[in-house]
């Protein structure tokens, strides 16, 4: 059964988390899962600026692996505005989210392959749009 982290269900606990006294589960949730797929989106930034950026281990383009780091970063600051809703409603989604941004950090700041960043990239972009299996 797939998580979906973007679900009505989180509007109505964003909504009672943030203290709105008539929260709208609809609209909350809607906002909580644009935020989400936003996030997602900049991941796709990251890989396409990355993987124009490095080649065996070497920055090849200075501004295109500047874009894919602040991408990276752009994605984290979307996560980060839900995450604290998120951490009462998916507990067990959230190690796994935050272990993969700070690996894909590290790996991009070491340079890694391409392809490796790419795949771990595709793997957040899955959590964060709620496409990976409940563990």
């Amino acid at each position: 059964m797939a998580v979906g982290i973007g679900s009505g269900m989180v509007g109505l606990v964003t909504g009672l988390a943030l203290g709105s006294s008539d929260p709208d589960p609809m609209e909350a949730g809607r906002e909580i899962k644009t935020v989400l797929v936003s996030a997602a989106g900049s991941l796709e930034v990251a890989a396409i600026e990355y993987e124009e950026s490095v080649s065996d281990g070497e920055i090849t383009k200075e501004a295109e692996y500047e874009g894919a780091l602040s991408a990276l970063d752009s994605s984290r600051a979307r996560y980060d505005e839900v995450r604290p809703v998120l951490v009462s409603l998916f507990p067990s989604q959230i190690e796994p989210i935050d272990e993969l941004y700070g690996e894909i950090e590290g790996s991009m700041r070491s340079k890694r392959d391409a392809a490796q960043v790419t795949a771990a990239l595709g793997e957040l972009q899955s959590f964060l749009k709620g496409e990976v299996p409940d563990q």
